[in-house]
């Protein structure tokens, strides 16, 4: 997938959260499949991590970016010294860290979403295009809507303080594109497995794979069906997002596939067979469910930017766990990883 993205000459994309999940896919598509250079920035950024998670990727137009999303110099600074042209934001903390420090997670998911937007208004290089990272949180439980497919502009019912702000973010960034012009989308991520999920409500099953990895024994918590997005096609998709041609402001929910969790524990026992690992596959299902989203509608998105991709799941799930078994060869991933 992708190269039919030109190249992109004097182009610049900032990402914060770029060492993140979907920040690290996203830099990493951006960089195999074109010319532009990719400000990777996070709150801690050193050598180490940098190997870790840039590894198979030419890290010549890699610019790791140490920066504080909750500070406008530092925002400033990083747009003006490095002549950036298009804007991924994806800093945020996630749903369990927003419940328990609800002042922190303001400032950040909220107020630092604010704070990069005055900055790129007055951005000494115009800024291009600008993608902000909502979530599918912004709908809340799937006992709100109907049966059958759920609209993609179907009218949001945040449950929690993380999709509250995340819809609010959404309405700033379109206040953006209403005061400026530029271009800017709002793209709701689903529930994200694969290589870097390590965090949220919804990251057992990528959990889980690690523990195949591992040869440990895990139960994945609940069992009902969700809207699942394999992490390296996400990436791609806000890579799409950002280079691709695109005028006014949008919101988009991404390709994803609606499964039972049993689907999952069926391709990742096949993929372990595949990989050699069967007498490492203890993999079980609880009888917990979660109230979350899901059966949304996502062909706009597709039909906006068909350059996304959507693996099929057993493949997705088999090079997830062919990861986290080099993971584990290089003592990249250790028990010590795992959420107790």
């Amino acid at each position: 997938m992708g190269t039919h993205i030109v190249t992109h000459e004097n182009t610049t994309v900032l990402i914060t959260g770029g060492y993140g999940c979907i920040g690290a896919e996203a830099t990493k598509w951006i960089l195999r499949n074109t010319s532009a250079t990719v400000i990777a920035a996070g709150r801690r950024i050193d050598s180490d991590r940098t190997e870790r998670v840039f590894h198979d990727v030419d890290r010549q137009r890699l610019v790791p970016q140490a920066l504080d999303i909750q500070n406008a110099g530092q925002l400033a600074e990083c747009l003006s010294e490095h002549k950036v042209t298009h804007v991924v934001h994806l800093a945020a903390l996630q749903t369990p860290d927003c419940n328990a420090h609800r002042d922190l997670g303001l400032q950040i998911n909220l107020a630092g979403t604010q704070y990069l937007i005055e900055c790129m208004k007055t951005a000494s290089t115009p800024i291009q295009r600008f993608v902000f990272a909502s979530s599918v949180a912004v709908y809340g439980a799937r006992s709100h809507y109907p049966d059958g497919q759920v609209p993609m502009l179907a009218e949001p019912h945040p449950v929690n303080v993380y999709g509250a702000w995340k819809l609010a973010g959404e309405n700033i960034s379109r206040m953006f594109y209403e005061e400026t012009g530029i271009p800017t989308l709002s793209i709701r991520p689903g529930v994200l497995f694969g290589p870097g999920r390590d965090a949220g409500l919804t990251s057992t099953p990528t959990t889980a794979m690690k523990c195949v990895a591992l040869g440990r024994p895990y139960q994945i918590p609940y069992a009902n069906k969700q809207d699942y997005l394999y992490a390296p096609d996400v990436g791609a998709a806000f890579a799409c997002a950002t280079l691709d041609p695109f005028d006014g402001y949008a919101r988009f929910t991404l390709p994803s596939q609606t499964l039972e969790m049993q689907t999952i524990v069926e391709a990742m026992k096949e993929g372990a067979e595949e990989l050699g690992m069967a007498d490492q596959f203890e993999i079980s299902i609880g009888m917990d469910t979660v109230p979350f989203i899901c059966d949304l509608e996502f062909e706009p998105f597709r039909t906006a930017f068909p350059c996304a991709p959507l693996t099929p799941i057993k493949t997705a799930v088999r090079d997830s766990l062919a990861v986290f078994q080099q993971q584990v060869e290089r003592g990249w991933l250790t028990a010590a990883d795992i959420p107790v």
